[in-house]
């Protein structure tokens, strides 16, 4: 692979285990809205990997997803805390994993952006706005776009 990363991670509660390795450039954000409803977020990172690439340690929950245009996708969640872990063609030769699950997540830097005609429009400029350290009253700080 190009660029190989190793990559290790776990759910929130650590009852399903990812370990493999993904190729820097194989590193998406998904702008899909049905990657926003499903995360509740504005968008999802990924790292893709065949199956040869990544074991997933425990047995997951699965729900079958069908998109507008009819392509199928495995949604793999861990049955205990929820913790969003995969997505994959249902013959499951495909994954592409939630980056928040992995202890890498910092390293892998999406270097495509996929479904744009969805994305947030304010987006881009979400490093202009104010950020603090923490909680909401924790102090201000600079973030990691501007440093």
């Amino acid at each position: 692979m190009t660029n190989e990363i190793k990559v290790d991670g776990a759910c929130y509660c650590g009852k399903v285990t990812i370990d493999g390795s993904v190729s820097a450039d194989k590193v998406m954000a998904c702008h899909c809205t049905d990657c926003q409803k499903f995360s509740g977020a504005p968008f999802r990172a990924v790292a893709v990997m065949s199956a040869d690439n990544v074991t997933i340690g425990a047995p997951v929950q699965e729900y079958l997803k069908v998109a507008d245009s009819g392509n199928e996708r495995v949604q793999g969640f861990c049955g205990n805390c929820g913790s969003q872990i995969f997505a994959a063609d249902p013959q499951k030769t495909l994954f592409m994993v939630r980056t928040g699950c992995l202890s890498q997540h910092d390293q892998l830097v999406p270097v495509k952006h996929i479904f744009g005609k969805s994305a947030a429009a304010w987006l881009g400029s979400i490093d202009h706005q104010q950020w603090v350290t923490d909680g909401p009253a924790s102090a201000e700080m600079e973030p990691a776009t501007q440093k």
